[in-house]
């Protein structure tokens, strides 16, 4: 439940394209652009790399965080909110030129099931307009809200929802409501969504920090802290829940090491449109 951000340097990613050779065999029909093609490329392969894994190429997650950016462009003076000049065009206009060219990719992507949104917000650490992109499984998404109607009925969110509203609803929630969406969005099981929501409501009454464990499941990429969920330090995972999503991520994983190397480009990345693609 933790808001995962992962906050890639937006200049690095928009000046690297120079340098990269792009394959002519992508489906993008929208997009002509080469960059295009890269950025697409690029968001895409680093979400198949890590935890949007499980809901890119398989069913195991409603939604994953995809990849972020970072732009200086957030008001720093709510007082100012008035003031229509609080983002100075020929200041800050570069950073919406370059939001708009990542939103453009993001609609250009299309891939059956799968709904692709941003969510800026700004960053509670500094001056900054943080873009958090996530994808969404619709049809898990669907199953989601159905199955946990007790919980997203209070929003009026049914199977059909927009996932875009659904996602930017549980963001700006309440506390407790946004970490149970979220554990819920995110595929955590239900003792693990009640137990770190009930963490917070002991910590925010008591100021005392609830011991936990984590449970990891892994990632392409290997490293920890991607897809994992914390549950109680008495308690140990079980054959029947844990067990289980452990096994169906790792089934996926499997599917994707064994296909990742016929996508590779000369330079070592991935066509990762394509790929999924030809996995439809």
């Amino acid at each position: 439940m933790k808001r995962i951000l992962i906050v890639i340097s937006s200049i690095a990613v928009l000046t690297a394209c120079a340098t990269r050779s792009v394959s002519k065999s992508f489906y993008i029909e929208p997009v002509t652009d080469r960059y295009s093609y890269f950025l697409i490329d690029s968001m895409l392969q680093y979400g198949l790399d890590h935890e949007a894994l499980y809901t890119l190429l398989g069913n195991v997650k409603p939604m994953s965080s995809l990849v972020g950016f970072s732009f200086p462009i957030a008001n720093a003076d709510t007082s100012l909110s008035v003031n229509a000049d609080i983002l100075n065009r020929n200041e800050h206009g570069v950073y919406l030129d370059r939001i708009r060219t990542i939103q453009e990719a993001i609609n250009a992507i299309q891939l059956p099931d799968i709904k692709i949104v941003m969510i800026p917000y700004e960053s509670p650490w500094e001056n900054k307009r943080l873009i958090q992109i996530n994808v969404i499984r619709i049809s898990a998404l669907d199953s989601l809200l159905k199955a946990k109607e007790d919980f997203f009925g209070q929003f009026g969110f049914v199977p059909g929802t927009d996932p875009a509203v659904v996602v930017n609803t549980i963001e700006y929630s309440g506390r407790y409501e946004r970490f149970r969406g979220y554990g819920y969005l995110f595929g955590y099981p239900d003792y693990a969504v009640d137990f770190f929501v009930r963490a917070f409501q002991t910590n925010d009454r008591t100021g005392r920090f609830v011991e936990r464990k984590f449970f990891q499941i892994p990632a392409y990429s290997g490293k920890e802290g991607q897809f994992v969920y914390a549950y109680p330090k008495d308690m140990e995972p079980t054959a029947e829940v844990d067990s289980v999503l452990y096994h169906r991520a790792n089934y996926t994983l499997k599917q994707y090491e064994q296909i990742r190397s016929a996508y590779l480009n000369a330079d070592s990345t991935v066509q990762a449109y394509k790929l999924l693609k030809d996995a439809k």
